[in-house]
């Protein structure tokens, strides 16, 4: 423990200007006060062991300067035992006391003091930085606040009083992640003066927002007013692992960028840091195809060891086959000097010549299909090993996620160069890029000596629509059907395995057999993807080819072994039925979905243009964008933006209709829940050319796109229920004024008897930087088949 003062303020630590603090030890004293008058545990004799020593000690003024603490190193080594585990190690407790809500520290342990006054060639302090959305300034504004309203006005505000770090050691030149907490149960807020009134919950709301303007904040509840005295403590951690998944995670939701190189570099050096050396190197090779062809694109290719140009095998077409195999039977392999197969040896002879001592292939799955490989390699011996590849089980679901983005905007891609080689864009937008591209052409003519680029499009002030219709349960569901095929293979495959043993005598042939009725014990109701691969690659390298060659050299076994080879047959064979029936099932419902959803589009075209697009999920989501940007020379009325909204929800209702009516033929009863959010503020979208789609512009809008990923799995507040149900429609909002216009329409569509009268409005838990979300829900009549056809102008309906 040191007693030494050190100003964190002198690297970049935020220090609020006008905040009046002072130290001392009473506020502990009657915290211990307080403490000792309730406990009833033998804590109780340590409190008063400690609450005597510093009473005994005369010196202990009520207020104290920073630099008069060295005096009291005995009382501050108490105040560490008390605050600490008993079984802390000190030398490994990054710890420290401060001035209260101040960065001047008085005294911390050893670790403390090594990582904050470490070689200064060994740390960058110059390097710490904020990692949250906020900056520092309103991330320390917001912590102040929140002392003020929990010591004066006894509210608790879930602000927060996390603090993370970046530090960067030059050592290895990879950064190190720290939380670093502050508590101030030992800090006291004097007020000066009398207390203004304020509306806490709506202050608390507000002061979160990333645009609020603190100027005014101050001016209602200006600093001056108070004083904070006492000690706060200071608690640091390593998040570093949690920093780095996180940061691939952003990647992640940043939808179709993978191919961007600064979002390939971010993500290996995230898995870098993830695993704590720069000496190890990573490829993300996602499993694209062409006519179910594997194809590497320059974007997808360009960090693989393998495909590089001066190191690819034979030009690609080597690699081309071993991948090929590899993806039909994908497994973890390390590929070092202890490798014993002759292809392993070959492609390891192949790496050592580019300098390569160990290289790792990850197979990544997203869905129960192969997404692509993680390849993991390093110019250095004794670097890359079975433990250090541990470090990376975090962080795989989300390269999963990663590679399966990468796929879709390979697949979108592709279909944007057809669509627009072969057929029309959306007439609702195709004006305008037929402009963009008339300027581009125009101005390349009239420029010679630079080829200028094509200009942005992009509609400033479009409304939103959003709507999402979920499979309930598709997971469970699959997992359900790969079970059942699983255990009906695995029965067939016994019986035919005892008949073998019966005819030859193969000791080995009761290997297997014990082996398949292990796993056939093993298989519940359903199977997780992992336990379903390990099942599939045991059946697939150690069983069929053991059959097939018995199948090929033993004449009387053939009569045998023919039936089960053709039951395994992935389009035909029996030992897949469940899985086809599920496949069907799921088809005939996002079939039925994608037909309304279209009927929906063609229908509504012909009021006022406006810009559609879906997705395919598990079910389906769409986009909706209309306003006057879109159609011009067409004047825009509220009334088309009414009609819309309406026939959303009719629609949405109608869908949920429609699949519930196909129960009794589903073989799987397959379910759907609807979701919309609501946005009645107008928003900008633009045309990203490197993605082939429009995407909102500008920060304040980027917010609608992260509520959007966000609310497909959002619970209720304190039930834990999920919020999408079947049989009813949820309408995610911000604001209460949005939902009054939903209310109407509900209330119409109530009378009218498509939705039920059970309307319900409930507060969500808080997502991922989102706060304050609520919910309508109503449930459908799915038993209704009149259909209600809205006005075109008005937004009012009628029966057809």
């Amino acid at each position: 423990m040191q007693t030494k003062l050190l100003d964190l303020a002198k690297w970049k630590a935020v220090r609020i200007d006008g905040l009046e603090n002072a130290l001392s030890f009473d506020p502990l004293i009657q915290y211990l006060k307080d403490r000792i008058s309730r406990e009833t545990t033998v804590k109780k004799h340590f409190f008063e062991f400690v609450l005597e020593k510093l009473l005994a000690n005369p010196h202990l003024k009520e207020e104290l300067m920073p630099e008069e603490m060295v005096h009291f190193k005995d009382e501050l080594e108490l105040v560490y035992c008390l605050v600490e585990p008993a079984l802390a190690e000190e030398q490994k407790t990054i710890w420290a006391l401060s001035v209260p809500l101040d960065p001047q520290i008085i005294c911390g342990t050893d670790a403390f003091y090594e990582m904050m006054e470490g070689n200064n060639e060994v740390l960058h302090r110059s390097m710490i930085q904020s990692i949250q959305d906020k900056s520092m300034v309103q991330k320390r504004m917001e912590f102040v606040y929140s002392v003020i309203f929990e010591k004066l006005y006894g509210q608790q505000i879930p602000i927060g009083n996390e603090v993370s770090y970046a530090m960067s050691y030059v050592e290895d030149g990879l950064p190190r992640y720290f939380k670093i907490n502050i508590d101030t149960r030992f800090v006291d807020v004097i007020a000066k003066g009398e207390l203004p009134p304020l509306n806490l919950i709506e202050w608390a709301k507000d002061i979160k927002g990333e645009d609020y303007d603190w100027s005014q904040g101050i001016k209602q509840l200006p600093l001056h007013l108070f004083k904070f005295r006492g000690l706060a403590v200071i608690t640091v951690t390593e998040i570093t692992q949690e920093h780095a998944v996180e940061r691939i995670k952003e990647v992640v939701l940043s939808r179709h960028r993978f191919a961007l190189k600064e979002d390939t570099e971010q993500v290996i050096h995230s898995l870098k840091v993830l695993m704590g050396s720069p000496a190890i190197e990573f490829g993300l090779l996602p499993n694209l195809r062409v006519n179910n062809k594997l194809v590497f694109t320059l974007e997808s290719g360009n960090n693989s060891i393998l495909l590089q140009p001066n190191h690819c095998i034979d030009n690609g077409k080597s690699f081309q086959k071993l991948a090929e195999e590899y993806l039909n039977h994908p497994k973890p392999v390390l590929i070092d000097e202890t490798v014993q197969t002759e292809d392993a040896r070959q492609l390891l002879q192949f790496l050592n010549m580019a300098g390569i001592q160990a290289y790792a292939l990850f197979p990544i799955f997203h869905s129960n299909e192969v997404a692509g490989v993680l390849e993991i390699y390093s110019y250095k011996k004794d670097v890359l090993n079975l433990q250090s590849l541990v470090k990376l089980k975090d962080a795989i679901p989300v390269i999963a996620q990663l590679l399966k983005n990468a796929i879709d905007e390979f697949d979108n891609h592709l279909d944007s160069i057809v669509k627009d080689k072969f057929t029309a864009l959306q007439p609702a937008v195709q004006w305008k890029f037929n402009e963009a591209a008339w300027n581009y052409l125009r101005d390349n003519r009239l420029s010679s000596d630079q080829k200028r680029t094509i200009g942005k499009v992009s509609f400033k002030k479009v409304y939103p629509l959003y709507g999402a219709i979920d499979i309930r349960n598709s997971t469970i569901e699959r997992n359900k059907a790969m079970a059942a095929d699983a255990a009906f293979q695995l029965e067939l495959l016994i019986g035919l395995l005892d008949q073998i043993r019966e005819r030859t005598g193969l000791l080995l042939v009761d290997d297997m057999i014990g082996k398949c009725r292990k796993w056939l014990s093993g298989i519940s109701h359903d199977i997780r993807d992992s336990e379903y691969g390990k099942l599939n690659e045991f059946l697939e390298n150690k069983i069929t080819p053991f059959l097939k060659d018995l199948n090929e050299k033993d004449r009387e076994l053939r009569p045998l072994i023919q039936p089960y080879l053709v039951e395994i047959e992935s389009n035909t064979g029996s030992v897949l039925k469940h899985i086809r029936v599920f496949d069907n099932a799921l088809k005939t419902v996002n079939n039925t979905i994608n037909a309304r959803l279209e009927q929906f589009n063609n229908e509504l075209q012909s009021f006022y243009p406006f810009y559609f697009e879906k997705f395919r999920t598990d079910g389906f989501e769409f986009d909706i964008y209309i306003g006057q940007d879109i159609a011009p020379h067409k004047p825009f009325s509220r009334y088309y933006l009414q009609n819309l909204r309406l026939r959303q929800l009719q629609v949405m209702a109608e869908i949920a209709r429609e699949t519930h009516a196909l129960l009794p033929r589903l073989e799987i009863p397959l379910q759907t829940t609807q979701l919309i959010y609501i946005r009645s503020a107008p928003i900008d979208i633009v045309f990203r050319q490197d993605e082939h789609k429009f995407d909102v512009e500008g920060s304040y809008n980027i917010r609608y796109q992260v509520i959007k990923k966000r609310i497909d799995k959002v619970r209720i507040l304190q039930t834990g229920e999920r919020l999408t149900q079947p049989g009813k429609i949820a309408l995610v909002y911000l604001n209460e004024s949005e939902t009054r216009e939903y209310r109407d329409y509900i209330a119409y569509l109530q009378e009218e008897g498509l939705l039920l009268n059970d309307l319900e409005a409930v507060e969500l838990e808080e997502l991922q930087g989102v706060t304050g979300l609520r919910a309508l829900r109503v449930g459908i009549n799915v038993e209704k088949r009149d259909e209600v056809v809205p006005d075109e102008f008005t937004g009012a309906t009628k029966e057809a």
